[in-house]
C-alpha cells in the first residue's frame, strides 16, 4: 500500500483534555507548515499534498480535528471553531513550537484565520483554501443541518445513507484509493460526531479578519459550491493583513487540493508564496 495511506501516526495528550493524532514529515529544523483538513476529513485530505510540500524542504504537521481521523470524539459537546483553534495552540505549545506557517481547508481554514487573529505570535502565514469570513447563514451549512425535500438532514437522521456518503466523497481525483478511503472515513464516523462538528462550526464566533495581519494566501476554486468567489471578496477586503495572495483554481470545486492532479500544483503555490 501507497506509504500516504499508511502513515506513522503520532499521539499528543494535550491540556485541553483530549488525545490529538498527528502526522510529522519533512525537516525537523525547518519552520513547519501546519495543515488543518475540513470537517469529517482527516490527514487522509491532505496525503496527496503534505509529502509534495515536505519534498521542498519544509516540516509538515498534520494534525487530526478532535471528531476527526484517530483522535478522540468526545459526544455530548459541540465542537466549535474555538474549541479547534484551541486544540491546535495546545498541541503546537506542546510540540514548542512558536513560529509556523498554518495552511488550513474549510473548516481548518477557519480555524487558521482564529489562529492568526488570536494568536499572531505563533503564526507567520496563512493559506485558505476554500473559506470565507464567516459560516454564519450558509445555505449549504443550514442545509446539511436541516435538510430538504429529497435529504433530511443530519439533525433528522440516525444515520447517513450510502448515496449521500458516496456523494460527500466524490471528487475528480484520479486514485481510486484516494475515494475509497475519503468515503469509508466518512462513512465511519458516527452521526452524532457530523452533528458536533457542523454543529458546532455554526454556532461559533468567528475571528475577526481585521485582527489577522500575517501574510495570507486564499485559493479559490470556481465551482465551490460552499463559498462562492464573491465571499472570498468579502473576507480580502475584510482581512487587516498588507499581504494577500488570490489564487484561482478554474472548474475546481470545495476540495481543490485533492480534485483531479491539483496536489502537486497547490503545493507548489504555497511554497511560492511563502518564499515571497
Amino acid at each position: 500500500m501507497n506509504d500516504a495511506y499508511a502513515p506513522k501516526y503520532q499521539y499528543a495528550d494535550i491540556k485541553t483534555g483530549i488525545k490529538i493524532s498527528y502526522v510529522e514529515l519533512g525537516k525537523m529544523d525547518e519552520r513547519p507548515i501546519v495543515f488543518l483538513h475540513g470537517a469529517t476529513d482527516s490527514y487522509l485530505s491532505f496525503s496527496q499534498m503534505a509529502p509534495k510540500t515536505a519534498a521542498f524542504g519544509y516540516r509538515v504537521i498534520v494534525p487530526e480535528l478532535r471528531g476527526h481521523g484517530k483522535s478522540d470524539k468526545p459526544l455530548g459537546s459541540l465542537y466549535t471553531i474555538e474549541t479547534h483553534t484551541a486544540d491546535i495552540h495546545a498541541l503546537l505549545t506542546m510540540l514548542n513550537i512558536c513560529d509556523a506557517h498554518i495552511v488550513g481547508h474549510s473548516l481548518g481554514s477557519f480555524v487558521a484565520q482564529k489562529l492568526a487573529a488570536e494568536h499572531s505570535e505563533l503564526v507567520s502565514s496563512i493559506t485558505l483554501i476554500g473559506s470565507a469570513e464567516t459560516l454564519t447563514e450558509n445555505p449549504v451549512l443550514e442545509w446539511l443541518l436541516e435538510g430538504d425535500e429529497e435529504f433530511e438532514g443530519i439533525n433528522h437522521v440516525s444515520s447517513l445513507p450510502d448515496d449521500f456518503l458516496i456523494d460527500w466523497a466524490a471528487s475528480s481525483n484520479k486514485d481510486t484509493i484516494f475515494i475509497q478511503k475519503t468515503f469509508d472515513h466518512a462513512k465511519a464516523l458516527p452521526i452524532e460526531i457530523w452533528r458536533s462538528v457542523f454543529g458546532g462550526a455554526a454556532s461559533s464566533c468567528f475571528a475577526d479578519p481585521s485582527d489577522i495581519t500575517v501574510p495570507v494566501q486564499i485559493i479559490y476554486g470556481t465551482d465551490d459550491i460552499f463559498f462562492s468567489k464573491e465571499l472570498q471578496m468579502e473576507l480580502i477586503a475584510q482581512l487587516g493583513s498588507d499581504s494577500i495572495h488570490f489564487v484561482k483554481k478554474n472548474g475546481a470545486g470545495h476540495n481543490t487540493h485533492w480534485e483531479g492532479n491539483l496536489g502537486e500544483e497547490i503545493a507548489e503555490d504555497i511554497v511560492r508564496f511563502l518564499k515571497n
